[in-house]
């Protein structure tokens, strides 16, 4: 399978200063060149490096009763550590396996994957990009970067959401309900929200652009914290096919 021929996603690292936040645009089928949906995303960010190593996450097959952990990934080198996740993201030199902030049940078969900081594209043609966007709440983890946070209620951050969603799912609907509802059970965070006492409410979302090669749709996914920096709110909008879409950082269902 030639995954290029199914979803084209172009991953563009941004040093401008003038932009410091992601932004996807997504093409529907009956108005791109190739007759399936394409979906970009620019890696825009703040002063630290982020760590954009592409890697391949394989299909597995897991025991029964196998769990799938959920991470707070930094930006930063490493993002994790983690044989389970990849062999290219297992411990090197003294580097210590990344305890996880919970885990929920996992499938006897999960699919490959590209991945960076965000999932990129799976072996069905599913394919995402997008950035954070403003909102009106914020949540927080339970532990970022190995400390507990006290005020932290939450396990599954947009990182963990498109990568589980890569793993599960052969078509963009699939993937923006998994990611809704796993958002909702698991707590939704972002990884810089500064505090309860003064919360960062810009950038303490997500938007996602999602989009297959069968059955060759465009769907727009919105998620922020629930009340009381708990759960999740969501919502999910399919794209025409014959229409263009941008999300820079604002959401626009």
């Amino acid at each position: 399978m030639t995954w290029s021929r199914l979803v084209l996603r172009l991953v563009v690292a941004s040093g401008a200063t003038a932009a410091l936040a992601c932004t996807g645009i997504g093409i529907g089928k009956d108005v791109s060149s190739t007759g399936f949906p394409i979906v970009t995303h620019s890696e825009d960010g703040v002063a630290v490096p982020n760590d954009v190593r592409l890697i391949r996450v394989p299909r597995k097959n897991w025991p029964a009763g196998s769990l799938r952990p959920l991470h707070y990934w930094q930006l930063s080198y490493p993002r994790i550590v983690s044989a389970q996740h990849s062999p290219e993201m297992a411990p090197v030199r003294d580097q210590k396996e990344t305890e996880p902030l919970a885990h929920i049940p996992q499938l006897p078969e999960t699919w490959a994957y590209w991945d960076t900081e965000y999932a990129v594209q799976n072996e069905w043609g599913v394919a995402m990009g997008g950035g954070t966007c403003d909102s009106k709440t914020a949540g927080w983890p339970v532990r970022k970067n190995g400390q507990k946070l006290s005020y932290g209620y939450n396990h599954a951050g947009i990182e963990d959401l498109t990568k589980i969603a890569m793993e599960r799912c052969k078509t963009a609907l699939c993937a923006v309900e998994t990611m809704g509802t796993i958002a909702v059970e698991q707590g939704y965070y972002v990884d810089d929200a500064g505090n309860p006492a003064l919360p960062n409410y810009r950038d303490s979302a997500d938007c996602l652009l999602v989009g297959d090669r069968e059955p060759g749709e465009l769907w727009n996914f919105h998620v922020l914290s629930g009340r009381g920096n708990t759960s999740a709110i969501w919502a999910a909008q399919r794209i025409p096919a014959n229409h263009v879409t941008v999300v820079a950082n604002s959401f626009t269902i």
